[in-house]
């Protein structure tokens, strides 16, 4: 069942980068929730049979989507969610691979994988940016004063 253990391994990634970066202890169990969902809709389109770029993006706008739903409901900035939440998603091996690649000589491998590299986190950005331009086409964020007030 790779699909539980990539979910339960994304909150895992995302708690403890939400700690490393002082996300306020009210806010960590749905930080850590955001990196369930990254890594289960990472993980559930891999089993669905899409490519890891196409994996990456769906991941990321699951994420920034349910960050930005979070942050609104939470009324805290967006950053606490979605920060840890990309956590798994963030193509780290893949810039180690190249940068070794490149050290050893292997410059066509390298370069195949430095753009590939280039690929995830372009696939990163563009789903944050997707779903933060057409959010905030639909509906604005709302202003900081309380309701009350």
């Amino acid at each position: 069942m790779i699909l539980p253990s990539a979910a339960l391994a994304g909150a895992a990634g995302a708690l403890a980068f939400a700690v490393l970066i002082r996300v306020p202890k009210t806010e960590l169990p749905l930080s850590a929730l955001t990196g369930l969902v990254s890594g289960g809709v990472f993980a559930g389109a891999a089993v669905l049979g899409l490519g890891q770029v196409s994996q990456v993006f769906l991941a990321a706008v699951a994420t920034a989507a349910l960050s930005e739903g979070l942050a609104r409901w939470r009324r805290v900035p967006a950053t606490v969610y979605v920060m840890p939440g990309l956590i798994p998603l963030v193509p780290g091996l893949l810039a180690y691979r190249t940068m070794y690649d490149l050290v050893q000589g292997q410059f066509v491998q390298g370069a195949a994988t430095g753009l590939e590299t280039l690929f995830w986190a372009g696939a990163i950005g563009v789903g944050i940016a997707l779903v933060l331009t057409l959010l905030r086409m639909v509906s604005p964020p709302p202003s900081g004063r309380s309701r009350s007030g």
